[in-house]
C-alpha cells in the first residue's frame, strides 16, 4: 500500500496545476486538468475534482479502465509530482465543492501573479459539471525536472 506522505499531502491542497492523464479503450491519450485535490484522511487515497463537461474524455476514461496519472505542478518554480494509480467516480458533496472554488480563486491568483491572464487561466479551471474521482495510488514520482525526475518516493514499489 502506498501512503501519500503529509508534506506531499500539504502541496497536492496547494495552489498546484493538476494535470489527469488518461487513456481510452484503444490506448489514446486524454488530458484533463483537476479543478481541486486533497489527500484523504488515512493518505491512502486522493480525492480531485474535475469539470465533466469541460474534461468529459477524462471521466469516460476513468469509467471505462480506471487507470490514471496524475501530476501536481507548481507553476512558480516547477517543483512537480505523479501519482499513478486506479480511480473510480465518487460523488461530490458541499465540501468538495467549497474546496474548488477555494483551489480555482488560489490558482487563478497563483497564475495572475505569473503574469498569466484570467481569460487565459479560466480556461483550464472551468468548474462547470464539477466530478469527483477517487484514486488509490500505486505509486509515486519525482518529476521536478532536474537530475532527480522520475525517482520513485519511499512507499512505491
Amino acid at each position: 500500500m502506498v501512503f501519500i506522505h503529509p508534506d506531499l499531502a500539504e502541496f497536492i491542497a496547494s495552489p498546484v496545476m493538476i494535470v489527469i492523464g488518461t487513456r481510452d479503450r484503444a490506448n489514446r491519450p486524454d488530458i484533463g486538468r483537476g479543478i481541486g485535490a486533497w489527500t484523504t484522511a488515512d493518505a491512502t487515497g486522493l480525492q480531485i475534482i474535475v469539470s465533466a463537461w469541460q474534461y468529459g474524455g477524462t471521466i469516460d476514461n476513468l469509467r471505462s479502465n480506471g487507470a490514471a496519472a496524475l501530476t501536481f505542478v507548481r507553476p512558480s518554480d516547477y517543483v512537480c509530482y505523479q501519482i499513478k494509480g486506479r480511480a473510480s467516480i465518487g460523488e461530490i458533496g458541499p465540501a468538495g465543492l467549497a474546496l474548488s472554488a477555494r483551489y480555482i480563486a488560489a490558482m487563478s491568483e497563483a497564475l495572475a501573479r505569473l503574469g498569466v491572464a484570467p481569460e487565459m487561466s479560466g480556461v483550464w479551471l472551468a468548474s462547470r459539471e464539477p466530478t469527483l474521482f477517487q484514486v488509490t495510488p500505486e505509486a509515486v514520482f519525482l518529476q521536478t525536472p532536474g537530475p532527480g525526475a522520475g525517482t520513485a518516493l519511499a512507499g512505491s514499489p
